[in-house]
């Protein structure tokens, strides 16, 4: 999982089909993370969530995204133990690539945020930096963004997943039978197509199903049509499972 504390980054990262090459989950929330967003990791790590990777502004606030994101406290309580990490903005990365800072004025008790930003990992010297001025993703161009990404993604060892060689050839043997199963429905597609226009429908469908939806109103539209079916069958009909039982050559298939 990606996590981008700005929102306005998806369409380069969809352009750049990023999560498609890294089988990547991409999500972002406005400012701080919401509960939502929290209660949504912590489930994920039921279905083997491995690692969220965390991008944020190299300032105070991105230091509060990043240690909130993944940190029990009032507002939400986490089952599970969030494998997240820190992928920048950091000064090192800022210094690397050259980027621009700004100025800024961080409103508040300036000690209180400087214990903040050392709970979240800030090093000394960029709680120094970060007292005065602060560095923007948007400082970087889209292809010094896209490689940011890619190079850390990197050094965590994302890549594209292939699973196991039994899994492999599982799925390799499944495509083949759904190919022969293909052509073998290919052969048989114009008589079923005759079969399936000459069969005789149920009068009043509409009516038929006002009265499954008194017994059963919870049903879609065409669950009960199919229990209509299932009723009034007129040489094509439908099993218990729902499913087309076709006569063809004395036999069903």
């Amino acid at each position: 999982m990606l996590f981008i504390e700005k929102e306005g980054f998806g369409p380069l990262f969809a352009a750049e089909r990023l999560a498609e090459r890294y089988d990547l989950a991409i999500m972002s929330t406005k400012g701080m993370p919401v509960t939502a967003a929290r209660m949504l990791l912590d489930k994920l790590c039921y279905r083997s969530l491995k690692l969220i990777l965390v991008l944020h502004d190299f300032d105070v606030s991105g230091f509060s995204i990043f240690g909130t994101l993944g940190t029990t406290n009032r507002r939400y309580c986490f089952a599970n133990n969030v494998p997240v990490i820190d992928i920048g903005l950091r000064l090192a990365d800022v210094e690397l690539i050259g980027l621009e800072s700004e100025p800024t004025d961080v409103s508040g008790n300036w000690w209180k945020r400087e214990q903040t930003l050392r709970r979240h990992g800030a090093t000394p010297e960029e709680i120094a930096f970060l007292k005065s001025d602060r560095v923007e993703l948007n400082a970087m161009t889209s292809r010094q963004l896209l490689d940011f990404v890619e190079q850390k993604l990197g050094e965590h060892g994302v890549e594209k997943l292939v699973p196991q060689d039994a899994i492999i050839e599982s799925h390799a043997r499944r495509l083949i039978e759904q190919r022969l199963a293909g052509a073998a429905i290919a052969r048989l597609r114009s008589d079923i197509t005759k079969r399936t226009a000459a069969a005789k429908l149920p009068g009043n469908l509409r009516g038929r199903l006002a009265e499954v939806f008194e017994k059963r109103p919870e049903l879609p539209w065409d669950a009960a049509l199919a229990e209509v079916l299932v009723k009034k069958s007129a040489g094509v009909g439908y099993d218990s499972g729902r499913q087309l039982r076709l006569p063809l050559g004395g036999a069903e298939a």
